[in-house]
């Protein structure tokens, strides 16, 4: 297959036009060549696919780190209370875990490939003239992805090894490295950015797959509010005043550029990302990992689970494909009910209203509050389906009516349409697809739409199968073409004004001039997009700005994989978890007791030792020079 090319279209300003996206590269290098390889570009572009190969692995943005390792918050749960495995989004696992194990290696196998890809290209000769952007460009793109890989493991294990020369032979004594405290390694990683930042300022491409300035710039103020943290060391020569400073600056450069905006429709950022399609107009999605292909050939292969593992649950017995209206998924994660106050209840102002449509697309009559990301993410149906008929089960439903008992039985074809969580005769959708009764014993008349049924246990639908998004019918598919964000320019709004509020003081940009942009229009900005009002009122104090801003960044970010390191970098991780595991509703309308008790559990598991990761054993095991990390 050939390379696609993504070209610029300024003069298209189309709402929701978006382009078909794809990895830079469709060959991904398993043995990075060495000296001698890299004569020209067709080469240097072979040798980096291999660098970014890792994160676009099941063990990284496929599947172990974003939703294993990372997805685990108070925001989020892991619903499958029949699993027994040591999970690490249970808070059971153990050093032994393999998926701990499985990650770690393929950090240090992308930092191997970049250290060796480093070497080749700077001993290799070209002509300038034979390239479309300089040998440094590339250079770039290696050290930047060596130094993101070497965050990921500070940022999860605490204090690690750091690689940053290429091994010269299969010495054993190669890989007897000790580690490097967590503080010293997060330095040299923005310390390596800083140092080529400009070099990326030559553009390649319009997806999101390749590094650009602007990521990196975004990743430097993510880096650097992580180093500003509770659980981060002193780091000498910086306080942690000096730390949010940076991460302001940063940030605002990303802002300054004008590069990216916020698309107007939340939803439809996510849906490019279920197409695999990028937004050349709004470039919202600043940096993905991407997925190529769904397996069904060997020249379409891919790693990703996103959509399968985390998205609304999609099973049948039924193989007739094209009737299904949501591909395969198991939705193995629910939004907690925690993240639904902050939907629902928290920082909202009275009177706070969001006229529009719910989530089956009809006119909500009246005022009714609703956050449009709460529609997208935690939608009130699912793929389950109400199927059988009245012998063999279907769903039996017993309900009220002016103190009057009546019990009915409802059918629908399970993964054909939409089902609605429901409780007592209340659904959480008002039209009802597929649906009827059985022997006239169900009188659909009776039915009463309530937004709030099982509000505690919905499927995280950020990143659904559905067929309208998709654009594809297939089969039990456990793998496919999703991509999953590393960084948006909601995430870097939010990160400039907690950046700036926190150190409240007078800020200017690197050239010292003063910044355009204020924290209540940064934080304003992504209110707005999802329909809720924002007022003078919430920025009354840093303090008052800083929960603001904490609860913004859960709702607008939930399920990215970033809450967790939030949560820690704020020092507040075990407190958080174990108030979700207490926040719990007590009315059946709102749970399934047998989900919200197993969640409860996996929140009361966490403890301080789950701060950071245990060192896998297999890698204690060859690195002598390691030692395990405390309290595991």
């Amino acid at each position: 297959m050939k390379m696609k090319n993504i070209y610029r279209l300024g003069t298209l300003m189309l709402f929701g036009t978006a382009l078909s996206a794809c990895t830079f590269l469709d060959t991904d290098p398993q043995i990075i060549p060495g000296e001698g390889y890299y004569t020209n570009e067709t080469k240097l572009k072979y040798g980096l696919a291999g660098v970014y190969g890792a994160l676009s692995s099941e063990a990284l943005y496929g599947n172990y780190y974003t939703l294993q390792i990372s997805n685990a918050d108070d925001l989020c749960y892991f619903n499958n209370y029949n699993s027994v495995d040591l999970r690490p989004d249970r808070y059971n696992h153990v050093a032994g875990t393999a998926v701990i194990y499985e990650v770690w290696l393929k950090l240090y196998q992308g930092i191997k490939n970049a250290n060796e890809y480093i070497k080749g290209v700077e001993a290799a000769e070209i002509d300038p003239e034979d390239l479309s952007v300089s040998k440094d460009r590339y250079l770039a793109e290696a050290r930047f992805l060596r130094a993101y890989y070497h965050f990921l493991l500070a940022q999860a294990w605490g204090d690690v090894p750091l690689r940053v020369e290429s091994a010269t032979s299969p010495n054993p004594d190669d890989v007897q490295i000790p580690a490097t405290p967590q503080e010293e390694v997060l330095k040299w990683c923005v310390d390596e950015i800083e140092t080529i930042v400009d070099d990326l300022n030559e553009e390649v491409d319009e997806t999101p797959s390749r590094v650009s300035q602007t990521v990196a710039e975004g990743i430097l103020a993510r880096i650097y509010l992580f180093m500003a943290g509770e659980t981060v060391a002193d780091i000498e020569g910086l306080t942690k005043q000096d730390m949010y400073k940076k991460a302001a600056q940063w940030a605002y450069e990303v802002i300054h550029s004008s590069k990216h905006q916020l698309n107007p429709s939340y939803e439809q950022v996510f849906i490019n990302m279920i197409q695999d399609q990028y937004d050349p107009v709004y470039r919202e999605s600043m940096w993905e990992a991407e997925f190529r292909g769904d397996r069904t050939s060997a020249d379409n292969w891919t790693n990703g689970r996103i959509g399968d593992l985390i998205g609304l649950k999609s099973q049948s017995g039924n193989t007739n494909y094209s009737e299904w209206a949501c591909n395969y998924s198991y939705g193995f994660y629910n939004g907690s009910f925690t993240l639904w106050e902050l939907y629902s209840e928290t920082d909202r102002l009275v009177g706070d209203t969001y006229k529009g449509t719910d989530e089956t697309g009809d006119d909500i009559p009246g005022e009714l509050i609703i956050d449009k990301r709460r529609l997208w993410n935690l939608p009130g149906y699912n793929f389950q389906g109400y199927s059988g008929d009245h012998s063999s089960g279907g769903r039996e439903i017993s309900y009220t009516i002016d103190k009057v008992s009546k019990k009915g039985v409802l059918l629908q074809a399970r993964s054909m349409y939409r089902t609605p969580w429901n409780y007592n005769n209340q659904f959480a959708m008002r039209t009802i697809e597929g649906l009827q009764d059985v022997e006239g014993k169900f009188d659909l008349a009776d039915l009463v739409y309530n937004p709030d049924v099982m509000c505690a246990v919905r499927n995280a639908g950020k990143w659904r199968r559905e067929t309208i998004y998709e654009k594809q019918m297939s089969a039990k598919n456990l793998y496919t073409t999703i991509n999953f964000p590393i960084l948006r320019y909601a995430d870097v709004l939010l990160m400039f004004a907690e950046a700036v509020n926190e150190y409240n003081g007078a800020l200017t940009d690197r050239d010292g001039q003063p910044f355009t942009k204020s924290v209540q229009e940064a934080v304003t900005e992504v209110r707005t997009r999802a329909g809720i009002q924002t007022s003078a009122d919430q920025f009354n104090g840093q303090e008052t700005i800083r929960e603001l801003i904490r609860n913004e960044r859960g709702r607008e970010l939930a399920f990215e994989a970033l809450r967790k390191y939030d949560l820690i970098r704020w020092g507040i991780f075990v407190d958080k978890m174990h108030a979700a595991a207490t926040n719990i509703p007590t009315d059946n309308m709102y749970l399934n007791a047998t989900y919200t008790s197993y969640a409860a559990t996996t929140y009361e598991n966490v403890a301080a030792r789950h701060i950071y990761l245990p060192i896998p054993t297999k890698e204690l095991a060859v690195n002598h020079a390691l030692t395990q990390n405390p309290l595991w």
